[in-house]
């Protein structure tokens, strides 16, 4: 486990625009590492949806279909690259939305049930994972996993994963 540095950029959700993201890191030789991609209209429709289930909707359905119509244009591209603070200013420089945040990377043996002992033990640490991110080809040793915990909690997920 080591804390690394994540960078989330807003991209307008139009053909082309990843591939041109690609290209500003490319042109540096940053290496993407992991990334996930979020369609920022899916995600308030999920939590409409999963709101409307549970009863907790409070705002108006008027409310939750002007955030769609807004979000509808963007998503949300999470990277973790090798060089984070080049990443950052090459990106900020191509005139890209980007935000820095502390992120945990773990590498496991790719293998059923690793993900499950490291999500028990940050559990009985009583930390709450906000999310989680990864991948492996099927046939690799190691699998990676980004990590999204309270930056305070970091020490207590250390100690907690001690001896797995």
């Amino acid at each position: 486990m080591e804390k690394r540095t994540q960078l989330s950029v807003i991209l307008t959700n139009a053909p082309g625009e990843l591939s041109k993201l690609c290209d500003v890191l490319k042109a540096e030789n940053i290496n993407i590492l992991a990334m996930s991609i979020q369609n920022a209209k899916d995600s308030v429709k999920e939590l409409y949806n999963m709101r409307e289930k549970t009863g907790r909707r409070i705002a108006l359905a008027e409310s939750y279909r002007g955030i769609l119509k807004d979000s509808s244009d963007y998503s949300l591209i999470r990277l973790l690259v090798d060089k984070s603070k080049e990443a950052e200013k090459v990106l900020m420089k191509a005139k890209y939305m980007v935000d820095t945040d502390s992120i945990l990377v773990f590498r496991l043996v790719n293998q059923p049930g690793m993900l499950g002992k490291v999500a028990k033990r940050i559990s009985e640490a009583h930390v709450n994972i906000d999310y989680i991110y990864g991948s492996a080809m099927e046939d690799a040793q190691e699998s990676i996993f980004v990590v999204h915990i309270a930056e305070a909690d970091f020490d207590k997920v250390k100690d907690s994963l001690q001896n797995l």
